[in-house]
């Protein structure tokens, strides 16, 4: 567990530095453009390196608060769909979590979906292991005292027809003696009349994933073109699309792919989900599927 949680983070920061090698490369010619402007005009007072550079600060709350402002059906689905709350605070670490929990009254055999969740998220005493592995791995034979651990659990709540019940959760983690957090999601489709689990083999038809994925990339090709919403993201890769292949919600006549920071845009800019009309994938959803 211990080569595990290091090995995520060394990929994580990894995989941001490389998928941006390019943007890094543009970035340090900006920054010998910068130096040789200023030798030239640091006498005028004219030269602003500000206006150069973008606010990365102001990108990832930007990012952060569209996450977070989001609307979901909460309210509507209160009947069935109620939240529960778990806290925990010691001297190294916070636990905060928000989470689904479907009515058993209504239906016994949603016990299916409330014991995943318990068993995947709410397993306490293995997370407090891999924080405390975490930190073992600092190698803070001074006891010197760093940045506490938080590790947030929420969620938003959709559906597209009443027989499902489609929920994205994302967790925000600060990491010991890191500055930013980071984000991660997972996304679970629950159908309440089989009381099953929604794969994307259960919505799309078969060997749809190429198809889906040149829709999902041609998206963010179109956002990169826009220069906003995508700045410096770019197109998600075979070998990740089959990662988070499942990750997604679905609502009313869109679905939402979601994907953790670095995996289609560094953790300081861009978006962390890609929203497709289901009408794009009119030809890859299987017939007898619960959108149609």
């Amino acid at each position: 567990m211990k080569f595990q949680s290091l090995l995520f983070l060394m990929l994580l920061l990894a995989s941001c530095k490389n998928r941006n090698q390019k943007e890094t490369i543009k970035a340090d010619n900006r920054v010998t453009t910068t130096e040789v402007m200023k030798d030239t005009f640091e006498s005028q007072q004219t030269f602003s390196e500000d206006k150069l550079t973008p606010d990365y600060n102001k990108t990832q709350r930007f990012k952060r608060e569209k996450l977070l402002a989001l609307e979901d059906k909460k309210e509507a689905l209160k009947d069935l769909v109620s939240t529960k709350t778990f806290s925990k605070e010691t001297d190294d670490y916070i636990l905060n979590y928000r989470y689904p929990y479907l009515n058993e009254e209504m239906n016994a055999s949603y016990k299916t979906f409330n014991n995943y969740i318990k068993e995947t998220y709410l397993n306490i005493a293995a997370t407090e292991n891999e924080i405390l592995e975490d930190k073992a791995l600092l190698c803070d034979t001074l006891n010197i005292k760093r940045f506490m651990d938080k590790r947030t659990i929420d969620y938003k709540l959709f559906s597209a027809k009443d027989n499902l019940v489609s929920v994205v959760l994302y967790k925000e983690n600060y990491y010991s003696g890191t500055v930013h957090s980071v984000y991660s999601f997972d996304c679970i489709n629950y159908n309440t009349n089989t009381s099953e689990f929604m794969t994307f083999n259960d919505i799309f038809i078969p060997n749809a994933e190429s198809e889906v994925l040149t829709i999902i990339n041609h998206t963010i090709t179109q956002g990169l073109a826009s220069g906003e919403l995508y700045y410096e993201c770019w197109e998600l890769s075979p070998g990740d699309f089959q990662v988070y292949k499942n990750n997604f919600v679905i609502n009313e006549a869109l679905i939402t792919f979601y994907f953790d920071d670095c995996v289609v845009c560094p953790s300081y800019t861009g978006t962390y989900s890609i929203e497709i009309s289901t009408a794009r994938f009119k030809t890859l959803l299987k017939k007898d599927n619960i959108l149609l």
